[in-house]
């Protein structure tokens, strides 16, 4: 009968996080990155079509007020007019708030206008 015991150790199997290890510590940051970029492309694009934002961040406005169940039609223009003021004039979020609560008091806010 032959001997079926070997002395010599069976190859050691990779790990699964061999390959996140050899890959360096950066991966998290590679990802962030291409986020951005894919942020940036978007942002880009509703930038230059500010209907597209609008429509956009209604979408948005609609799912959460869904959401809550409450006002759906007025919370989703009002957030599609939010999300048209920032992209199509270039304000950032809280300047296209605050021109939209203005439009609420009766004040109707021009292109540009940076005022009070």
């Amino acid at each position: 009968m032959p001997d079926t015991t070997s002395s010599t150790p069976a190859p050691a199997t990779a790990a699964w996080t061999d390959s996140i290890a050899a890959a360096g510590e950066n991966v998290l940051e590679n990802v962030e990155g291409g986020l951005g970029t894919v942020a940036g492309w978007v942002g880009g694009i509703f930038h230059r079509r500010p209907y597209l934002g609008a429509t956009f961040m209604g979408g948005l406005g609609l799912g959460a007020a869904s959401a809550v169940g409450v006002a759906e039609v007025t919370f989703t223009l009002v957030v599609a007019y939010i999300g048209y003021r920032a992209f199509a004039y270039g304000e950032s979020f809280a300047e296209a708030v605050t021109k939209s609560i203005e439009l609420r008091h009766g004040k109707l806010p021009t292109e540009g206008d940076t005022g009070p």
